[in-house]
């Protein structure tokens, strides 16, 4: 038997009869349990208690509180006449039923019945709202309790058992405790409010088998913003660090104009700040922190605009530091800075050379190309400014910008450069060119016509343009063109890569080129063979002067050399003829590689009448040659120390007249060969060349005979 608390009393009192009815039932004609139980929610007609009595006894309800709950059938069964509700039983006064036993010559027998109803599980829980509205300051610490949301049962002996779906911010304390903490930190500027359920159940979660209700509501928590943030200068760049954020601004910047007063313009700006706290947008204020000791500058409280007061005295930079702080808690405030340049106003403003701009480009250029001048040139477009202020009209200070558009920039030089593919069709854009110094600027229209592409399907010539150099006394050689190279099927090419078409054009105009030099040097041959008995001469001069200087001791005294061997140009069979071809290449072999070449281009056509001019006749052979030389017989020289007048003696001078009375030497220097050092060498070659040099006079009366 199940007892409740609120029941015990009555239950005792039931009991006390229970047994004072068992101690005297030998005497009753009937007896029955002076207590039942029904359990609520029971159908009609189902039995309570059974009294047992003797046979022929009857039993009959005398009285019941309250009436018409129960009747007694022919079997002495207390049966319920309606639905029992434990909601509305009186837990302190159970139901009373009083019965009466009868029997023929019997003394009748009293019966007091108290029925109890029972509380079975029919009700689910209820929470008193549907919707509970909570509120919780950001960063509260976990764990904090926000608020203790409970359910009622009119089922009394049930336990309610509760969940708090979802759980990524607050918890519930216990299953059986609706108590809401606080799970993980709040932070207002990422969630202003939580939504969540809270459920409640009269059975433990997962319960089979058993009846079970369940009841829910509808939880907001509200996170309130605290004042923990300083103001914060716009624009700004936030950073979270831990659980706190901070948002960082690079200052503001502008130019103050020396002679002009009032309102600056800053970039960004203005200067301006928010409250950090964005929930509570409390009021900002501005203050000069440093930079402004001589109150060239004003700052409104409330707005941050900086006003120029009076004249700059300072060529700058000036630096502002600026503060800005809540007006209702000047505690919480934040610092930047402005940075002005002084710059000093100009009578002029830059501006264009044209009124205009016009240019052209291929739409298959490629990006980075630049825009030309006309459809049928390869002069670049550049576009130029001049500031009057300036004598000379070029600023230094000036920058070309495009204003609207992105198909094309602008380099410094005023070269206008493809920035992304265009197709074919014309491109209206302004340019804009500005004084750095002081931000005047000018603009101007630029149209460019992109031209159609090179299909793929036609072939298409290279043209190739070579660079044209420009040189002046003053000035290094500068390139002035631009060389343009398109190639087939409009396919890009990398700036240095030439196409198949283009190196046959280079190979063609070299082999032009070779073609043309061995012509110049068949002619050259041509005409160096022509003049084959100049260089006969030459080599017998050789012999003549290796002869005169052969033997250590240098040409005798006394010795008289004949010259007649030079005295016909056409000689073929003078003394040296033989000789001529063999000392030819000995006497170039002994020259310099200088030398040799100026003698290939500038002697190598020396005449006969240059060279020596002779009266002798037939020279003698080798052989009577070698034996005059041998027997300092009668031969008389070329050279002499001494001028003669004599007939049979010739000479030769060179223009200027040599004194007796100084008796200057001229020597031949003879061949000495290589043994004798690279600076004997030099001092034949020079010697060699002095010799052809005087020899090559442009007309006859460079040779005297004396």
């Amino acid at each position: 038997m199940d007892l409740r608390p609120k029941e015990s009393s009555a239950v005792f009192f039931l009991l006390v009869i229970f047994t004072l009815n068992k101690f005297s039932e030998a005497q009753n004609l009937c007896s029955a349990d002076p207590i039942s139980f029904i359990k609520e929610n029971n159908a009609i007609g189902d039995i309570v208690t059974t009294i047992t009595a003797e046979d022929g006894v009857t039993a009959t309800i005398t009285r019941q509180t309250p009436a018409g709950l129960f009747s007694i059938d022919g079997s002495y069964n207390l049966i319920a006449e309606t639905v029992m509700d434990f909601e509305t039983f009186d837990k302190n006064t159970p139901h009373e039923v009083n019965v009466e036993c009868t029997k023929a010559d019997s003394t009748p027998t009293a019966l007091v019945l108290r029925i109890v109803v029972e509380d079975v599980n029919d009700n689910p829980p209820a929470f008193a709202q549907s919707q509970y509205s909570l509120a919780v300051d950001e960063l509260t610490k976990v764990d904090t309790s926000v608020g203790l949301i409970t359910a009622t049962d009119p089922d009394e002996t049930d336990r309610l058992y509760y969940r708090l779906v979802p759980e990524e911010y607050f918890y519930l304390q216990a299953e059986f405790s609706p108590n809401i903490l606080v799970k993980n930190s709040l932070d207002y500027d990422k969630v202003q409010k939580i939504s969540m359920t809270l459920y409640a159940q009269d059975t433990p979660t997962g319960s089979t088998g058993v009846v079970s209700h369940t009841t829910s509501t509808t939880v907001e928590v509200n996170i309130a913003d605290i004042d923990n943030r300083p103001p914060w200068f716009q624009p700004c760049t936030e950073t979270e660090i831990v659980t706190s954020k901070v948002c960082m601004n690079s200052g503001y910047e502008g130019t103050v104009n020396a002679n002009v007063i009032g309102p600056l313009s800053l970039t960004p700006g203005p200067v301006y700040a928010i409250d950090g706290d964005k929930g509570r947008d409390e009021a900002i204020c501005y203050t000069f922190l440093g930079g402004n000791e001589d109150n060239t500058f004003e700052i409104n409280i409330d707005t941050g605009t900086i006003t120029v007061l009076e004249q700059v005295r300072v060529p700058g930079p000036i630096v502002l530091t600026v503060m800005a702080y809540q007006k209702d808690n000047a505690d919480q405030f934040a610092t930047t800075t402005v940075i002005l340049k002084v710059v000093i106003s100009s009578n002029y403003p830059p501006t264009f050379v044209k009124p205009s701009y016009e240019g052209f480009i291929s739409e298959d250029a490629g990006v980075d190309s630049l825009v030309l001048e006309s459809k049928t040139s390869n002069r670049p477009l550049r576009v130029q400014a001049t500031d009057e202020d300036f004598l000379d009209g070029y600023n230094p200070y000036i920058k070309f910008e495009v204003v609207d558009g992105t198909e094309f920039s602008i380099t410094p030089e005023g070269f206008i450069l493809m920035a992304k593919a265009i197709s074919a069709g014309t491109v209206n854009l302004r340019m804009r060119v500005v004084d750095t110094s002081n931000d005047e600027s000018s603009t101007v229209s630029l149209t460019v016509e992109v031209t159609p592409g090179v299909p793929t399907t036609t072939p298409v010539t290279t043209i190739m343009t070579s660079p044209i150099v420009t040189t002046d006394q003053t000035a290094n050689t500068q390139l002035t063109d631009i060389t343009t190279t398109s190639n087939p099927g409009g396919q890009q090419l990398k700036a240095g890569e030439f196409s198949t078409e283009e190196m046959a054009a280079v190979g063609a105009s070299l082999a032009v080129v070779i073609v043309l030099c061995l012509v110049c040097i068949g002619l050259m041959v041509h005409r160096i063979k022509g003049h084959n008995t100049d260089w006969k001469k030459i080599s017998e001069a050789s012999i003549f002067r290796s002869t005169l200087g052969g033997g250590s001791g240098g040409p005798k005294e006394g010795m008289q050399y004949s010259n007649e061997g030079f005295q016909h140009d056409g000689d073929s069979g003078s003394v040296n003829s033989n000789l001529a071809a063999d000392l030819k290449n000995k006497l170039e072999s002994e020259l310099k590689p200088q030398q040799r070449r100026g003698l290939s281009q500038e002697n190598m056509t020396l005449s006969a009448a240059s060279v020596l001019q002779t009266t002798s006749s037939t020279p003698p052979d080798s052989s009577s040659l070698a034996e005059t030389i041998d027997g300092e017989k009668e031969v008389k020289p070329i050279l002499t120390k001494e001028r003669r007048t004599e007939e049979g003696y010739k000479a030769v001078w060179f223009k200027q007249d040599i004194d007796p009375n100084t008796k200057e030497d001229v020597v031949i220097i003879p061949d000495s060969g290589e043994a004798d050092g690279d600076h004997e060498e030099d001092d034949d070659s020079e010697d060699e060349d002095n010799l052809r040099t005087d020899l090559d006079s442009e007309d006859e009366e460079d040779l005297t005979s004396i």
